[in-house]
């Protein structure tokens, strides 16, 4: 089950597109596309349950020092949502 991270941050972020954490997070379920960027974020578009098409640029919540465990998926880790619009 993917976890997300949600802080005042981006939560005000979203909210000033007229997004909720809630509808970002079902865009996940209903992606059209998926880029990894230079910087190891993630830029996708995809559509909300109300059929809204948004971008949203996110990345996987890890400290930097933090060694990947081989037998750990890295989904495992949780999806900090940087913008949606």
């Amino acid at each position: 089950m993917r976890r997300f991270k949600w802080i005042e941050w981006n939560l005000r972020k979203i909210s000033a597109h007229g997004l909720s954490a809630e509808e970002v997070e079902a865009s996940f379920e209903n992606v059209y596309t998926l880029e990894k960027r230079s910087d190891g974020s993630f830029k996708m578009y995809a559509v909300t349950p109300s059929g809204r098409r948004i971008w949203v640029i996110w990345r996987y919540d890890r400290e930097d020092d933090e060694v990947p465990d081989i037998f750990v998926e890295l989904d495992d880790a949780p999806v900090f949502v940087i913008t949606a619009y």
